[in-house]
């Protein structure tokens, strides 16, 4: 079973996700799909692709002003390879994981925006160190494919970003809010009509002893095999 992870262009967190995924499926072959080596053309032979975090999505893709002070680490090369992974991916009906970044660079794509900064906005800080995260509540929508995982309306998230979903992308549905409004997750509004995908701002890579990571996890995959398996009854 063949599964893209895009470069997060930092080969700690980048190990992350693959230990993450691993832990579930040991032997997971793993594609990293990366701007710099210019790989797209590997989405039409995976069984399913995660987008991972990292730097903001440069605003001019979805309206903003720029620059901006407001935002952080921006890479437009990173940007457009991933606005490429993700249109074949669509097209080659791949079951896509996005993360953190992933979630916003998926909802740019859909025709969303960002904020440029959560704080400036007028919400809480939802940015914390590596070495001291945060964690807070989540409401859950219930009959979404997240409260079927978390078998509640409630779960608690970990917290490493200052940006989010501002206005959604075009089929998407909201799923999670944090009690100060921000979005949390998101999934299509009309799931029989569209390959699998689950966004979430937050980072379950980070939280491996979590049991909503786990089975976050474990819905990914399921759908990966449900992929892999449909292709070879076709």
């Amino acid at each position: 079973m063949r599964i893209g992870v895009t470069d997060c262009l930092k080969e700690d967190k980048y190990n992350l996700y693959v230990q993450w995924v691993r832990g579930i499926e040991p032997d997971l072959d793993i594609v990293r799909l990366s701007s710099v080596e210019s790989n797209a053309p590997e989405v039409a032979r995976l069984d399913g692709l995660m987008l991972t975090g990292g730097g903001d999505v440069g605003p001019r893709f979805y309206g903003g002003a720029e620059p901006s002070p407001l935002v952080k680490d921006v890479n437009e090369q990173r940007d457009e390879f991933e606005f490429r992974v993700i249109e074949s991916a669509l097209e080659n009906e791949v079951p896509i994981l996005g993360v953190c970044r992933g979630m916003q660079v998926m909802n740019v794509h859909l025709g969303g925006s960002l904020y440029l900064d959560l704080q400036t906005a007028g919400f809480e800080n939802h940015s914390s160190g590596l070495s001291a995260p945060s964690e807070h509540p989540i409401s859950i929508r219930p009959h979404s494919m997240l409260h079927a995982i978390a078998g509640s309306t409630e779960a608690v998230v970990n917290s490493y970003h200052h940006q989010a979903v501002e206005r959604l992308g075009k089929g998407l549905v909201e799923t999670a809010r944090t009690r100060d409004g921000v979005l949390e997750a998101a999934e299509w509004a009309l799931k029989d009509e569209a390959p699998f995908l689950m966004l979430v701002q937050w980072h379950p890579e980070r939280q491996q002893d979590s049991e909503l990571s786990t089975h976050l996890a474990q819905l990914f995959l399921r759908e990966v095999h449900r992929k892999r398996h449909n292709q070879a009854v076709r």
